[in-house]
């Protein structure tokens, strides 16, 4: 595949109106030390409060578990008493806060933001490993520690503070501005309490694409790749799907047992032979090392945004290999990119729809054979890929598998249609067992934003603003390492291989973007969400104060329905589909 799309970097973008506040807040405030401790201990007190979430919680109000979210509320509001006093501030279910800044124009659409108030738990097991306990909220000066420091409570009390320090300095945006906090976004792929009833709240007020743009939380999203920069806001999310494969047959005593058991691994035992007997772990040894022995196809599909990244790292990064360089630019065959893609585990994970085997059951008693045996896979779904396609993967995997055997294969409920042509998978009638399959939670990949969008070279213009002139934007998928040394800043796209909630926001807007706006480089352990140790560094947290600042103010002077209007945005000029939007705003 040449790689013969087209798309321009946009230019480096500052606001153009009321620079008083860009001198007050950009130039002095955020600078200043005494004000980034007040930010730094915002952070630390809201770590303070324990708001875990947990797998299958029961609903709110009947869960006593919710009731700390009420405690955070109240924090928020104490902590920011402007933003009460003068925005909109709804409780949707309890617990979840949507915040609405009313713009003076009705005529363009608004700008969300979203953001999570909850957290994984900190594992009572591992609370001995941190350097501080997990809810101490400690501040050293110069990160602030504990769990949800950087996920997700940093970007929320980042959002918080730009808009305090614009309703400060009597800013008052054009463009209404909404801040939508869900509470369980941690607590499992069918919980949603939260994000779920946002959405319907704001579809039912905005309509279908009645949203300028979302932006949504991401990882550290300034990173090092090919000896440049790049920074990483992500674009579209793999789907999502849990396939459990069971395995049932008569039972007995384990003094007389079957002949074949988990040994079926070994290479003196053939996938395809057929085996009579009746032990379920066997069996299931068999399907597991099928499966994994069969991954999915790796392909770079033309719409997966890590195409464009590659394009533009080849293009403008200094340390890429010149043989990859040239296959991406298109000189070489596709072979040789999709061979790079593939070598490292986290590039496969953007081309491949993945296949995790997570959980395995069987047995309930030392000296008896289970009767039933099942496993769990876990599968993100490639933007190429459905969940069709994964389903119609096990059927043709297990299907000759189950007819060597004369076990009945049910397969996901009889969904058509399959191979044979028929509305049914191919089933047996013997009595020798039975293969079970069923999915659990399934999610399509996301609709993918387009980096040539107006919209997007907003957003990457703010960066560059923020993070310095040298971003280049080059879109690519979240997980994988390219291995590179640190200079100069470039904006990439990207798909991470998980989801947000904005999984319930993509009927509002077509431009979704997530990434969580600061350097990576400011923590040299990395990045520590999920696990033992997260802290978020003070500079990291300022550098998104900083971003949503100016953000909330760019897209506030420009409105994207209007072509071929020329914007300028502090030194570069280029020719966008912008149009500037009149201010109003404070008295000096």
């Amino acid at each position: 595949m040449v790689l013969n799309r087209v798309f321009s970097q946009p230019p480096t973008m500052h606001p153009r109106s009321r620079q008083d506040i860009s001198h007050k807040n950009v130039e002095q405030l955020f600078r200043d030390g005494t004000f980034q401790d007040v930010v730094a201990h915002r952070l630390a007190d809201s770590v303070k409060i324990p708001t875990i979430t947990y797998d299958g919680m029961g609903h709110v109000g009947k869960d006593d578990r919710w009731d700390v979210f009420f405690q955070f509320s109240e924090f928020l509001e104490k902590t920011f008493p402007r933003v009460y006093e003068e925005l909109e501030v709804e409780t949707v279910n309890e617990h979840a806060l949507l915040y609405t800044w009313r713009g003076t124009r009705e005529d363009v659409k608004p700008l969300l933001f979203m953001a999570h108030s909850d957290v994984v738990p900190a594992g009572e097991s591992t609370t001995e490993d941190w350097t501080y306990p997990p809810f101490s909220g400690h501040y050293d000066g110069e990160f602030i520690w504990g769990r949800g420091s950087e996920d997700d409570k940093s970007n929320l009390i980042a959002m918080l503070t730009a808009i305090d320090c614009l309703l400060k300095c009597d800013f008052t945006p054009n463009r209404t501005v909404i801040v939508s906090v869900g509470f369980d976004e941690e607590g499992g792929a069918e919980q949603s309490y939260g994000a779920r009833c946002l959405a319907e709240k704001l579809l039912e007020r905005y309509g279908n694409d009645g949203v300028e743009l979302i932006f949504d939380e991401g990882i550290a999203s300034i990173e090092r790749r090919f000896g440049t920069d790049f920074a990483l806001p992500a674009t579209a999310e793999k789907g999502y799907i849990d396939v459990t494969v069971a395995v049932s047959v008569p039972g007995g005593h384990s003094s007389t047992p079957p002949d074949h058991t988990a040994s079926t691994f070994s290479s003196d035992a053939p996938i395809g032979k057929h085996v009579t007997n009746n032990e379920t772990v066997g069996f299931l040894a068999q399907v597991i090392r099928l499966i994994e022995d069969h991954p999915f196809k790796s392909q770079l599909v033309r719409n997966n945004p890590t195409l464009t990244y590659l394009r533009q790292a080849a293009l403008y990064s200094k340390q890429m290999p010149e043989d990859l360089r040239q296959a991406v630019l298109g000189s070489q065959s596709s072979k040789k990119l999709l061979d790079y893609m593939d070598q490292d585990r986290e590039r496969r994970a953007m081309i491949r729809t993945s296949t995790a085997v997570d959980v395995i059951q069987g047995g309930d008693k030392v000296n008896s054979l289970p009767e039933n045996a099942s496993i769990l896979v876990n599968h993100r779904i490639a933007i190429q890929d459905s969940v069709k396609a994964v389903k119609d993967y096990y059927v043709k995997l297990l299907s000759p598998w189950a007819q060597e055997r004369s076990f009945k294969l049910h397969a996901f409920g009889a969904e058509p249609p399959y191979e044979n042509g028929t509305s049914t998978p191919p089933t047996n009638t013997s009595d020798c067992g039975d293969l079970r399959l069923s999915a659990h939670y399934e999610l399509e990949s996301s609709p993918v934003s387009s980096a040539e969008d107006s919209r997007f070279a907003l957003l990457a213009g703010t960066i560059k603003g923020v993070f310095g002139d040298d971003v280049v934007v080059a879109p690519e998928m979240l997980t994988g390492d390219l291995d590179c040394p640190r200079t100069n800043l470039r904006v990439r796209v990207l798909t991470r291989p998980g989801n947000t909630d904005t999984r319930y926001y993509w009927d509002l807007s077509s431009q979704i973007y997530r990434m969580s706006p600061w350097r990576a480089s400011h923590d040299p352990r990395g990045t520590r969400m999920h696990t033992v140790d997260e802290r978020m560094p003070i500079k990291g947290l300022m550098e998104m104060v900083h971003f949503y600042h100016e953000f909330i103010r760019i897209v506030d002077e420009v409105r994207t329905d209007e072509p071929s209007v020329q914007a300028d945005h502090g030194r570069n000029r280029r020719e966008s589909d912008v149009a500037v939007l009149p201010q109003h705003g404070c008295v000096k």
